[in-house]
């Protein structure tokens, strides 16, 4: 992930944590926005904007959730409401209600800012949800006694210490070591995991059961035979291929995988002039990625 993608995410945590009131959007007010989820509560996102704070978005069956893809993000894949986690990056159109919340239209993000939010949802939300926990109880001593406030000064110091300790957890989870990589292969055409594809599959669950804090990344791949669009797509679907098979054979939760990666014909591995060259490049490369941050703490802690 880019610096600006860490920036983010320990811009979002703080944010988590001291979530203001949200601004008002009149009846009718048509608005198009760009902003982090910080929090939801069932089909009602927060999403904290630069320019206006907090904006209450209202998420409806008429709602749109996409993914801009391709080269010029043109084509749009449809998402799961599911994705719409905390510390997600969205962009929101959608029309004011008689709630001063926005009914959203269509939400679009990225994969890399999915990737963030998923790394926000595996590893950081319990220390998150304790600092706001602290701070939400620091603020009703100041309103009850201020004797009480004394009192808690060392709490405070704690809690600044943890939200400290939060930034830096954000950032490493930016930081990935690849432990192993399986490369799955398939006919011209096809996505149908062959028998061999899946032997080499459960070794690699194998090898993601022995660690701790994982996460498994899958990037489909074609030769250079047929369209551009066509490729696109067919190494989307022996991305999902493996996925599946990941998920309902070898038990590996969707929590687990970051969202897959359709490649195309770029980034031959071998030259597309020759039959085993193609038949090189028509494959899925599958990385269990460990976090640096996580095996550290492990580290640490084993020694202790």
């Amino acid at each position: 992930m880019s610096r600006k993608v860490e920036l983010t995410v320990c811009v979002v945590a703080l944010l988590c944590c001291l979530a203001g009131s949200a601004f008002s959007v009149t009846t009718g007010q048509k608005v198009e926005f760009e902003g982090w989820i910080v929090s939801r509560q069932g089909e009602s996102l927060t999403v904290y904007t630069v320019e206006k704070g907090n904006i209450n978005v209202l998420v409806t069956s008429y709602t749109k959730v996409q993914e801009p893809r391709g080269l010029f993000k043109i084509r749009k894949t449809q998402r799961p409401l599911s994705n719409l986690l905390p510390g997600l990056r969205i962009k929101v159109r959608g029309i004011g209600d008689t709630q001063s919340q926005v009914l959203a239209e269509s939400i679009r993000f990225s994969g890399d800012d999915l990737r963030t939010a998923y790394a926000f949802k595996a590893g950081l939300i319990p220390l998150q949800n304790q600092v706001g926990a602290n701070t939400q109880q620091i603020a009703a001593n100041q309103a009850s006694n201020q004797q009480q406030i004394t009192a808690n000064q060392a709490n405070i110091q704690s809690n600044r210490q943890q939200i400290t300790s939060l930034d830096r957890r954000f950032s490493n989870l930016t930081n990935y070591l690849v432990r192993y990589t399986a490369f799955v292969y398939f006919p011209a055409g096809s996505s149908t995991l062959s028998v061999t594809a899946q032997d080499d599959l459960r070794r690699l669950v194998r090898e993601a059961q022995s660690l701790e804090g994982y996460f498994i990344q899958v990037k489909g791949y074609t030769d250079s035979s047929g369209t551009v669009s066509f490729n696109q797509d067919l190494s989307m679907r022996r991305a999902q291929s493996v996925m599946a098979y990941l998920q309902n054979t070898g038990n590996i939760p969707l929590t687990r995988m970051l969202t897959p990666a359709a490649m195309g014909e770029a980034r031959p591995v071998s030259s597309n002039s020759t039959p085993q060259g193609r038949a090189n490049n028509r494959r899925v490369e599958v990385n269990i990625l460990v976090n640096r941050g996580l095996a550290g703490e492990q580290l640490i802690a084993n020694t202790q």
